[in-house]
């Protein structure tokens, strides 16, 4: 993911639509060769091919609406997704029935519809504790000056929750999804640090990992050994390891000490605003936060559950 200017923020992180580099329409194609080396493929084969080429363009264009700053045409969709224009208006149509778009019959123009743009209830987990992190992050925001976000790991993934941007006018901003590389962020590095070896090794290949600056991490020892001390002191940092000028702190969100974390609180700053010698202070900042959360959000409790069965499926944390 690059790093990108823009309106005096950068951005370091940026939602994607996949985690594998697959789409859905690759593996409904992987399925058809399957089926020709095998036997020839049914009418049910033939129907699932149809409806996950669908399914993935149909997302496509949900994509491109939602990055949008406004309307629409249909030819901007058509543009930006490559697609013919009747299976384009086809798909819009669903969309549209289904609450994913609007259509604004005068203009003949597009908008996402409201199931795309806030696809949560207002009494879903996610959104409660969200308005629940919002005071605990402007607290660390006033305390240190800079970019705080609660991360809330999803397997695999990380989500940014919520965060606050720092009183700078250069600071740090997130998309939903982080997409920063594992062994070169804060968050990757906790995510990380409590996975067992061969969790991890699945996860991240053999090595050597991708570099994106010259203070990347990219041997598989090295890390072991930089997550064994994200484990003794209980934070971990990015300083300069995937963006330029950029440094990430951050400490793990987990109900017991030593406990694999449910996510993270992460400041993100520029490294000359962010000295080494202040890295202690800023984690304990963020360790008392994490109190804060975990004993005064009661949708916490909620995400407990789903740490536990996301723990028991992976197996055991390295000693």
């Amino acid at each position: 993911m690059n790093v990108a200017k823009n309106q005096n923020n950068i951005r370091i992180d940026g939602m994607t639509t996949g985690t594998t580099g697959k789409t859905m329409e690759d593996v409904g194609r992987a399925d058809r060769v399957e089926h020709r080396r095998g036997r020839p493929p049914t009418r049910v084969d033939r129907e699932e091919g149809v409806a996950v080429g669908s399914l993935s363009r149909g997302l496509q264009i949900l994509d491109v609406l939602t990055q949008a700053p406004g309307w629409l045409a249909l030819s901007d969709i058509v543009a930006e997704t490559g697609l013919d224009a009747s299976t384009a208006h086809r798909l819009l149509q669903s969309l549209v029935e289904s609450g994913h778009a609007v259509r604004d019959d005068a203009l003949k123009r597009y908008l996402p519809g409201p199931r795309a743009l806030s696809p949560l209830s207002l009494f879903h987990p996610v959104t409660q504790l969200r308005r629940e992190a919002v005071p605990v992050l402007e607290f660390l925001k006033s305390q240190i000056g800079e970019t705080c976000a609660f991360v809330l790991f999803l397997g695999h993934e990380r989500m940014v929750v919520d965060f606050v941007r720092g009183s700078h006018p250069l600071s740090a901003y997130y998309d939903t999804w982080l997409k920063s590389p594992l062994h070169g962020s804060a968050s990757g590095k906790l995510l990380l640090a409590w996975m067992g070896d061969a969790e991890r090794a699945e996860l991240l290949g053999p090595g050597p990992y991708p570099a994106h600056t010259p203070r990347t991490i990219t041997s598989p020892e090295v890390l072991a050994a930089d997550l064994a001390v994200v484990r003794q002191q209980g934070f971990a940092v990015a300083r300069e390891d995937a963006y330029e000028s950029l440094v990430a702190l951050g400490v793990p969100l987990a109900f017991q000490r030593d406990a694999r974390p449910i996510g993270c609180l992460v400041v993100s700053a520029a490294s000359n605003s962010l000295p080494p010698q202040a890295e202690q202070r800023i984690a304990e900042q963020l360790r008392a936060a994490t109190t804060l959360l975990i004993n005064g959000a009661p949708t916490m409790q909620v995400f407990r559950q789903w740490v536990v069965r996301t723990t028991r499926r992976s197996g055991s944390v390295p000693a």
